[in-house]
């Protein structure tokens, strides 16, 4: 294997890298899963070349690449990174954080503040909701936590549709994030493996129900209608609204523009004909 790459362990990036684990000991890329806060360290200490991380990772740091066209997105809803409170909304005075997160973290802040006026106490907690409502009106779930809680009798707020209704934009969750080490044949990997991913959504969620705790049905729905994976113009201009809303409201002291790297095809060509 060529490459190394970190992926979350949720259900969300599992069409993302799939192609990788179909492809086994041929594979030109390797994948190891991590929770977001730690896929930093993987990069840091060059034990991979490229992490699909927290969108928030991209803008704060200087000389970052991502990897072009590919992200995980959502147009509206997510369903996947949510609030969970004891009150409105607007009476919410503390707040659980979900220590595992980063860039859902810093979007409840925002979205606390411009949509509903207040500027909660906040603390990371481990993702355990009756923990954490034990000790503050609210708490922000991601990922598979995010999803399977039910929130019976508790008012929930999508972030995901918080954004779309405070921006009029998609949300853009984690890109692949690297060094000089993601190289325009390592984007050509992902990009190829986003395309394969939408032909194994059905296996993927098939696969889910064992690790998630939710049907198949579920886990098809929210791939198949909710996760947006393409990164065009679009997704583009809400990354950068989110960083233009992190440096006004202090959760980052400078907003850097990651540096774009486009595939080169013909990079694959040798390997994928090797397969046919």
């Amino acid at each position: 294997m060529k490459y190394t790459v970190g992926s979350v362990p949720y259900l969300n990036a599992k069409p993302l890298v799939r192609i990788f684990e179909d492809w086994g000991d041929q594979s030109p890329v390797k994948v190891v899963y991590e929770i977001p806060s730690k896929l930093p360290t993987l990069l840091a200490k060059n034990q991979a070349q490229a992490i699909m991380v927290s969108s928030i990772e991209s803008l704060r740091h200087p000389n970052k690449r991502i990897a072009e066209g590919v992200c995980i997105g959502s147009q509206q809803e997510v369903l996947s990174v949510r609030i969970f409170s004891k009150v409105h909304p607007e009476k919410i005075q503390s707040i659980a954080l979900d220590r595992s997160s980063m860039t859902s973290n810093a979007l409840a802040k925002i979205v606390l503040k411009e949509r509903h006026g207040v500027d909660p106490i906040a603390h990371p907690m481990l993702p355990n909701i009756s923990d954490m409502l034990a000790e503050h009106d609210a708490c922000v779930l991601i990922g598979d936590n995010g999803m399977r809680e039910q929130g019976e009798g508790l008012h929930i707020l999508d972030l995901g549709l918080e954004w779309y209704y405070l921006t009029d934009l998609p949300f853009v969750w984690a890109v692949w994030l690297g060094d000089e080490g993601l190289t325009p044949e390592l984007a050509t990997w992902l990009a190829l493996a986003e395309l394969a991913g939408h032909t194994r959504i059905e296996q993927v969620a098939a696969d889910a129900p064992g690790h998630t705790g939710m049907s198949f049905e579920q886990c098809d729905y929210y791939l198949r209608r909710i996760m947006h994976y393409p990164m065009r113009e679009r997704e583009l201009a809400g990354l950068r609204e989110f960083g233009k809303l992190l440096l006004e409201h202090g959760l980052i002291e400078e907003v850097f523009t990651p540096t774009i790297v486009s595939p080169d095809f013909s990079s694959a060509a040798n390997f994928l004909k090797s397969l046919a």
